[in-house]
């Protein structure tokens, strides 16, 4: 929706009404009294502060906030915490402030947070937007605002760019299993790889797409493609028990393969729904776990290193499944290569 105005801006614009009020009721006052009389003795009003504004202004400023200062205000006072829910804020930012108290309200919430507060490092989050659109000019939305706004503290999960580029062999309350590609940051950039759009509506074509996890058995994608508006912002999951290459979407699907492909390939409305499920279903399978008292060995935070050699079609949870949009998306070699690998899988 284009909300940029920061808070500080919008408070001078609603002080200006009433410092230009001020001047009209007090100053010419004082002018008309002065030409009286010297010994006038002038009142000081007293200062208005934040609190004393309207509610309908307030509304207004509170609608401009980003999601942690809108997080934080509801901590100010009994008012505040009223007001806030009417604020007319960005419907994203909404959802995200749901998503983060779903998170928050979980009873086993602070059991997730030790691995992602002990790893985190800052990065610069525009200019990982600014990547992306270097090789693409359209971001979804609900992604680039995640990565904007989102507290930190709040990684679900070690899925975050500033989550350390590992791979995890374990199910636990603070790590998923699998990689955190979102961390890949090949030349100090986030990557947009290719997929290959296959459907019998249309000849093959590539897609840009975001790898956001992998493991060894389901790839997770953020697609890019904006001409598209039944793929753009939808997550996608891949499933090596579909028989499938991890490289392809075949959405939207014939009616007769939708049952089946539910199952095995998931597809999420968009990136807050896919953050919203994967958390649930997370806890859901550990807690499912820690009640069998499961035990197993596994490896712990394998490091990865750059570059990550491309092997096309792979599932492994460390490997490049295919190349770089950029490099790939408009030369019909690569296209044949993606083909030829559909025919032999």
């Amino acid at each position: 929706m284009g909300q940029t105005l920061s808070l500080n801006n919008v408070f001078k614009t609603v002080q200006s009404p009433y410092a230009l009020l001020y001047a009209l009721l007090y100053g010419h006052e004082s002018l008309r009294q002065n030409t009286f009389t010297s010994t006038v003795v002038q009142h000081t009003p007293q200062k208005t502060t934040f609190q004393d504004l309207p509610n309908e202004l307030l509304l207004l400023i509170f609608s401009f906030l980003e999601l942690k200062p809108y997080i934080i205000s509801h901590g100010v006072c009994k008012k505040w915490k009223q007001l806030l829910p009417l604020a007319d804020i960005h419907p994203i930012r909404r959802r995200m402030f749901d998503l983060f108290y779903h998170m928050l309200d979980h009873p086993r919430f602070l059991d997730t947070r030790p691995w992602s507060l002990k790893t985190l490092q800052p990065f610069d989050r525009k200019a990982y937007i600014d990547a992306l659109l270097s090789q693409y000019p359209a971001v979804p939305e609900e992604f680039r605002l995640w990565i904007m706004e989102w507290p930190d503290r709040m990684v679900p999960f070690g899925m975050w760019p500033g989550s350390p580029f590992t791979f995890h062999d374990a199910i636990t309350l603070d790590e998923a299993n699998g990689t955190n590609w979102l961390a890949y940051l090949p030349e100090g950039a986030p990557s947009l790889l290719t997929l290959l759009h296959t459907h019998p509506s249309h000849k093959d074509h590539f897609i840009p797409a975001l790898l956001s996890w992998k493991e060894d058995y389901q790839a997770h994608w953020l697609i890019f493609a904006k001409d598209e508006p039944e793929l753009f912002g939808r997550v996608i999951a891949t499933d090596v028990e579909s028989g499938d290459c991890p490289i392809v979407c075949r959405l939207p699907r014939p009616a007769e393969e939708e049952e089946e492909a539910e199952y095995y390939n998931l597809t999420y409305h968009d990136w807050l729904q896919f953050l919203e499920i994967r958390w649930d279903q997370q806890l859901k399978m550990v807690l499912a776990l820690e009640a069998e008292q499961a035990r197993y060995t596994f490896r712990k935070d394998e490091p990865l290193s750059y570059p990550v050699d491309c092997e096309l079609g792979a599932w492994a949870a460390t490997t490049r499944p295919t190349h770089p949009w950029i490099s790939s998306c408009d030369d019909p070699h690569v296209l044949g290569e993606f083909q030829r690998l559909l025919r032999y899988n």
